[in-house]
């Protein structure tokens, strides 16, 4: 069991730091969009590393929920790591959804690009919330304290 439980956070944080990189690329393009710069905006790498970070951490929401069952009762620290992460699942959803519209019809769509990136940007916010809550069930509970 202890190695599911350390499988989870490498596996997640892994498809974390993706998710920054995809946002990072992400950037670039609302720079050329919303700002005028000419900057290079790497559509199909961006789409790419979204759509795998995407689908990871939502496989990983249900791991953890998988895990969290098997948790002893009355185990403490994990409510809120549980909570942000049932909040991520529709955002996971709304980006995935989003980025694929985008992606499928290349047209300029400043609309659901704003509403893409503004929804992926709560993410990678909501995640930072995950990785420190994570980190206190994983000292707690997995490595002894």
């Amino acid at each position: 069991m202890k190695i599911l439980l350390l499988l989870h956070p490498i596996i997640q944080l892994s498809a974390i730091l993706l998710a920054y990189y995809a946002g990072y690329l992400g950037l670039q393009r609302t720079r050329s969009l919303h700002f005028g710069h000419r900057v290079l905006f790497q559509r199909k790498r961006h789409a790419a590393t979204g759509a795998v970070a995407l689908v990871v951490l939502m496989c990983g929401y249900f791991g953890g929920l998988i895990l969290a069952s098997a948790m002893p009762p009355g185990h403490e620290g994990g409510e809120i790591h549980e909570i942000v992460g049932t909040i991520l699942l529709p955002l996971f959803v709304i980006g995935g959804t989003t980025g694929y519209y985008l992606y499928s019809i290349p047209k300029k769509n400043k609309t659901l690009a704003i509403i893409h990136g503004l929804n992926n940007l709560v993410i990678l916010i909501l995640l930072l919330v995950q990785i420190f809550s994570g980190w206190h069930i994983l000292k707690e509970h997995v490595l002894g304290g």
